[in-house]
């Protein structure tokens, strides 16, 4: 859409040298964490205990000695749990006395759990299964854990749903490393993110007999101490224990414009407090959470929130998330894009709620990726595209977001997308028009042009591995020899997620078992390393079986309407490989203003085209009675076929009918009179044309040239057609599809 700049011909050869390494990839390691300074701690939860408090509490608790200036830990020599127990004793007397509730309902208790046998296993990652020390919580942003037995719950039970904060301990002699230490716990902060959707930061403390350290996660990633002497600091310790237990959500670190109704220990209800269409601050009640990937601690952590209004009655998605700061805010965009038929629509947003650089320590400014805390407000449609209950829907629906996608790159705008996936395209309400049916969401990670000649980079770490194209992926090898990212590459990502849904799910919606052969493949495009996604995904176009065989599986399961659409998008888009790959590797080595015009050129074209492959489908999938696949035992009962988000809303207008596409043969139809041409069978069903191709009148074309080897694939795959499909082979436990790379 917008090409890049002084491309030279290196782009080749350094696209040959990324194959050559792609098996063995070098990783560039950022750091995980950074160390504050000394004085960090020591600043830290001022107002929390006031001095005279410090004083009175050492010279009356039982664990400390005024005259010997210590806390009564024990010697080096000890048993761990003497030394478990001492610390206990000390973190239990100050939350005692300093975490105060003065709510009803509101509770601070140290838990112990070194003897508790359900604890005492390890997860996945080798750590033990809970922390030794936690704070147990009640209150309004805390609920007990789902019981393991639901006929017998118990009130006692312990999670990361009610869980304050915690504590890791270790003798001094076998302390480990500061990567060690962040590394352990971590893994407690990123379920305590999980089970607190409002959390905004998560604090804890690391001690040994003599020393303490600090340890602090945010979505911009997490931070430590140097060790603190908690003898020589006693006043240090008791703040940070008591800041860390604080009864006050925000010292502790919740978002408290999210409030719950707690009945019996449960979240009955809630609500959130933020801008109103009209700009005045509203509380609406909370319908629902809408489920989002929040699989790691650093990132946007995208939360979603169904809300009603309380006077009108009109439902709303509330979004909350973290941007870096280097990029500009979702409301801004979604500001230029109001009353496009296809794409989200705002009605608020707030677009600075908190910075991650205002909970961390000054003194490593710059040493990570700064985020702004944003809400943003939009119209309320259906759910995730994945829960289609027909094949008609499903169609459409990507139908018209790729129609509301050729909006926002229209010149007049000017936005990219850039992470198009099953996550960020909802279906439509119940009897929306034509051109609503399907909607693009999120764009978060768009990119937008503010001049012609505006471009961006292809960056693998932007979008969901699973649907991100040849040359996205290719980024991360080519570095600064990557070609922009374009139209072109979003288009891409939709034939994968068409692909994706065909290959992993049935014609009612309905998932397929895991270790069938169609999600198996879809598996391999979701691989962390983008060399190997890259490889699967090139067996879709390959001369080789493995396009027939993804073939056959759409054409068994979606029957022959499904499997030409299938085959239509996937030639093209592989022709659009080839057209890029000769433009940006074959002209001369001066500097190139703009290489890829002669194919940018054709954008209406191109979207008329892969939108005719939709409509053409969507038209005979109407026409013809829907024949089931057969169900498996083991699959999961069908999606219930009422939408998510129901509310009525008002009608817009329908998407303009695109220019009228170049006659030609279907490419199923010429695949069948090759195969006949060499005496084989056509093994293609193919769907009746509107009218005869020898009627059609002609129509003048500009075309690209089209490569002899482009041309030689086509024969060698056509040829491949009738072999045999090998095992199926299950490459993952389960789908990373809902995993960004950032």
């Amino acid at each position: 859409m917008y090409p890049l700049a002084g491309f030279s011909k290196d782009w080749q050869d350094a696209k040959r040298f990324a194959l050559r390494v792609a098996q063995n990839p070098v990783e560039i390691q950022r750091p995980s964490y950074t160390t504050t300074s000394d004085a960090y701690a020591h600043e830290l939860y001022q107002d929390v205990v006031e001095p005279r408090e410090v004083e009175a509490f050492l010279h009356g608790v039982d664990y400390y000695s005024v005259p010997q200036g210590r806390w009564t830990t024990p010697n080096a020599s000890t048993r761990p749990e003497t030394l478990v127990n001492s610390i206990f004793n000390i973190i239990r007397s100050i939350v005692g006395r300093f975490a105060n509730p003065k709510d009803s309902g509101v509770e601070r208790e140290v838990v112990n759990t070194f003897y508790a046998p359900k604890c005492s296993g390890t997860d996945s990652r080798g750590y033990r299964a809970c922390p030794t020390l936690l704070v147990r919580a009640a209150g309004p942003s805390f609920e007990f854990p789902p019981p393991l037995n639901p006929q017998e719950p118990s009130p006692d039970d312990l999670g990361f749903s009610n869980m304050a904060t915690y504590f890791y301990i270790k003798p001094e002699l076998e302390t480990p490393s500061e990567k060690e230490i962040v590394d352990e716990m971590e893994s407690y902060a990123r379920q305590i993110f999980c089970n607190q959707p409002n959390r905004v930061h998560v604090r804890s403390l690391t001690f040994t007999e003599n020393h303490a350290r600090l340890v602090h996660f945010d979505r911009a990633g997490s931070q430590i101490t140097p060790p603190i002497d908690i003898h020589k600091n006693p006043g240090t310790l008791i703040r940070l224990v008591a800041g860390l237990s604080s009864t006050d959500e925000r010292i502790m670190g919740l978002d408290d414009s999210v409030q719950w109704t707690i009945l019996d220990g449960r979240k009955a209800g809630g609500s959130v407090t933020t801008a109103s269409p009209s700009g005045e601050t509203k509380t609406y009640p909370i319908v629902e959470r809408i489920p989002t990937a929040r699989d790691s601690i650093r990132g946007r952590a995208t939360t979603c929130w169904r809300v009603k209004d309380p006077e009108t009655g009109e439902e709303y998605v509330v979004k909350d998330s973290w941007r870096p700061s280097d990029r500009s805010s979702e409301s801004e965009l979604l500001e230029v894009v109001k009353g496009i038929p296809g794409v989200v629509e705002m009605v608020s947003f707030e677009s600075c709620r908190g910075e991650a650089k205002d909970l961390r320590c000054p003194s490593t400014i710059g040493q990570y990726h700064n985020r702004i805390a944003t809400r943003v407000t939009t119209k309320s449609y259906g759910p995730p595209i994945y829960r289609f209950t027909s094949v008609v829907q499903l169609l459409s629906a990507i139908r018209d977001a790729i129609g509301g996608h050729q909006r926002l790159v229209s010149d007049d705008i000017r936005i990219l997308h850039r992470d198009i996936s099953h996550n960020n395209i909802l279906l439509g309400k119940g009897g929306a028009e034509k051109g609503s049916r399907g909607i693009l969401i999120d764009l978060d990670m768009a990119f937008r042009a503010l001049d012609a000649n505006s471009t961006v980079t292809a960056d693998q770490d932007v979008g969901t591995r699973l649907f991100q194209s040849h040359s996205v992926l290719m980024s991360a090898y080519l570095k600064k020899h990557s070609p922009a990212h374009d139209y072109l590459d979003d288009l891409e990502s939709f034939f994968y997620l068409l692909a994706y849904i065909f290959l992993s799910y049935r014609p009612d919606g309905t998932p397929l078992p895991s270790g069938e052969e169609g999600p198996s493949i879809a598996w391999g495009w979701s691989e962390e390393s983008a060399s190997a996604a890259q490889a699967n995904k090139r067996l879709l176009f390959g001369a080789g079986p493995g396009a027939s065989r993804a073939l056959r599986l759409v054409e068994d399961t979606w029957g022959p309407v499904c499997g030409t659409l299938f085959d239509e998008f996937r030639w093209w888009v592989f022709e659009k490989h080839d057209e890029k790959d000769e433009l940006l590797g074959g002209y001369p080595s001066e500097r190139v203003p703009n290489p890829l015009e002669p194919l940018h050129s054709h954008r209406d074209e191109h979207y008329a085209q892969v939108l005719n492959f939709f409509d053409e489908a969507i038209e005979a999938a109407q026409g013809s009675a829907p024949t089931p696949a057969p169900m498996h035992d083991d699959a999961p009962p069908p999606s219930s076929p009422t939408p998510l988000f129901d509310t009525p809303q008002p009608r817009t207008p329908s998407l303009p009918t695109p220019p009228t596409v170049p006659t030609q043969c279907r490419r199923s139809t010429r695949i069948r009179d090759l195969l006949q041409a060499k005496g084989g069978p056509s093994s293609i069903p193919i769907r009746p044309s509107k009218a005869p191709i020898l009627n059609q009148p002609e129509q003048p074309t500009t075309q690209l040239r089209r490569s002899a080897r482009l041309q030689k694939r086509r024969l060698e795959e056509e040829e491949q057609l009738e072999a045999p499909p090998p095992k199926a082979k299950r490459i993952k436990k389960g789908l990373r599809v809902t995993i960004r790379a950032r």
